[in-house]
């Protein structure tokens, strides 16, 4: 998988994640989805299931978003 360096978070790579698999999403929303899901990410510790639960998104959406943070930080985070 193509991404950006290790260890780091780019939201135009992690909203183009995103728009593959929801590809009605624009840029900007993407964007801002990805970045919300980041900050609880880290702020909470929470990935997988119990990230999409504390987005507030519809489920559907919730669920992709925090598929997309959760692989971002178990590949560019987790392998330091």
């Amino acid at each position: 998988m193509f991404g950006p360096p290790n260890g780091t978070f780019d939201a135009d790579w992690a909203a183009t994640a995103l728009r593959s698999n929801r590809p009605e999403l624009d840029h900007p929303t993407s964007v801002r989805l990805v970045e919300g899901a980041w900050e609880l990410l880290r702020s909470s510790n929470l990935r997988g299931e119990p990230l999409a639960t504390a987005l507030d998104l519809e489920p559907g959406l919730a669920s992709a978003v925090a598929a997309v943070a959760t692989e971002t930080a178990e590949l560019y985070l987790d392998r330091r």
